[in-house]
């Protein structure tokens, strides 16, 4: 990430920081993954087979992560200077990040009740918004590189921040089914690169 030679080592150790709560984060998501010991074999199969629901919430969790990482990591490659005010908000929303595995813990084991559901969507929910936030903040102080368009910076959380709210509603009719809401954000965000690839091929282009 470019960046100015005086604020360099501060912008570098705000990144490593942010990147290192990700990768712990998505770390202790695999801690709930387990069986108990002294079983025999065919106690063994049985506890096995039972995992099934927790590691279909690891994926979607882990997936998650991995997709709020890319979107943060995108944001700050177009911010050339990182002043205090977004170093704070990015403060908290790490602190945001390093929750994500309680929230993840509990759709992994009560994926069918409506409050798992939903602290989950609210945490991811809150999460992209602080990354609108940041946005804002860098925009207003002229921090973003030149040539950054409005659709490249504002979308990609807006349409996260949609996807997992509309879920809440849903989780309280049907929990099990609100996660599909979730999935729809991956047509969302590769149709947003694929815009933002067609304006870089035709600058011209409204």
């Amino acid at each position: 990430m470019a960046v100015e030679d005086d604020d360099s080592g501060q912008d570098g150790r705000v990144l490593a920081l942010s990147d290192g709560v990700f990768a712990i984060a998505a770390t202790l998501l695999a801690l709930d993954i387990r069986v108990p010991e002294g079983l025999n074999t065919r106690s063994l199969h049985d506890a096995l087979r039972g995992l099934g629901p927790d590691l279909a919430g690891y994926a979607i969790a882990f997936l998650v992560i991995g997709v709020l990482w890319l979107g943060h990591r995108a944001l700050f490659t177009e911010i050339r200077r990182i002043g205090p005010s977004v170093a704070a908000v990015n403060m908290v929303l790490l602190g945001f990040v390093a929750l994500l595995p309680f929230p993840s813990s509990l759709l992994a084991n009560y994926g069918d009740e409506s409050v798992a559901v939903i602290s989950y969507a609210a945490n991811v929910a809150a999460i992209a918004a602080l990354q609108l936030v940041i946005v804002t903040i860098a925009r207003h102080t002229g921090s973003f590189r030149a040539g950054t368009q409005p659709l490249s910076a504002y979308a990609p959380s807006a349409v996260t921040i949609v996807g997992f709210v509309a879920s809440m509603p849903v989780a309280l009719v049907s929990p099990t089914w609100a996660p599909a809401c979730w999935l729809l954000l991956i047509p969302a965000h590769a149709t947003i690169d694929s815009i933002e690839h067609r304006r870089a091929r035709n600058p011209q282009e409204p």
